[in-house]
């Protein structure tokens, strides 16, 4: 059954109205989320979205790249026990990330749909995930979160960092965040706070403006 263009990939709410528009598409605000999106007719292929990563230049040589996933790990490891096990979720063409945390101590692994399609991890349990700039990007963002909270141990965290939508209108009009043709969907507070509840999980606790985490039951 095709899904309404119009219904929310979070909260799959129906009632999303316009929000603002460019050149390249429509942005639609969900007035029970408050998340702001594209509508599904206005995405891009999935071949233009793999030749947009392509383009991307995370180097795991680049100590730019390196500082800020260190930068990231660094806010992470703190919320972790020793040598527990974690999934770096849409890691792109390094993982560069996992590397980090074994040098930690972590046992880490990769999985990224074009560039590290691991299919194993589906069979197995973790502590922790993150996904770094990459909830923007999904298609179906609900359904991926469902399925990676099913890999959780119990009070396992899901880390997800991405920049949250300003408030303001006239900023978002101008945001560059949104130009990126392969970002679909733009977060808020209470639009993080409803994906945890939709998934079953506490939060989202704070770590920074752009990182935040969900903690699952411990039944």
């Amino acid at each position: 059954m095709k899904k309404n263009v119009s219904e929310c990939p979070i909260c799959l709410d129906c009632n999303a109205q316009e929000y603002s528009h460019d050149k390249f598409r429509k942005y639609l605000t969900c007035s029970h989320c408050e998340l702001i999106f594209v509508p599904r007719d206005q995405l891009i292929t999935t071949e233009a979205e793999k030749h947009r990563y392509d383009s991307h230049q995370n180097d795991e040589n680049d100590l730019h790249y390196k500082n800020y996933l260190m930068q990231m790990m660094n806010q992470i490891i703190p919320e972790l026990q020793e040598q527990e096990v974690g999934l770096d979720f849409g890691c792109g063409r390094t993982d560069l990330l996992s590397q980090l945390f074994r040098d930690k101590n972590f046992e880490m692994d990769s999985f990224d749909l074009y560039f590290l399609a691991d299919s194993k991890i589906w069979a197995k349990k973790y502590h922790f995930i993150i996904l770094s700039e990459v909830i923007e990007h999904l298609r179906d963002p609900l359904a991926e979160l469902e399925k990676l909270r099913r890999l959780l141990l119990p009070n396992g965290k899901i880390f997800i960092k991405t920049k949250l939508h300003p408030e303001d209108k006239s900023l978002f009009d101008n945001w560059f965040y949104k130009r990126d043709s392969t970002h679909i969907q733009f977060f808020n507070s209470k639009s993080l706070k409803v994906l945890g509840s939709k998934i079953d999980m506490s939060g989202p606790q704070i770590r920074s403006e752009d990182l935040a985490f969900f903690t699952a039951s411990s039944i």
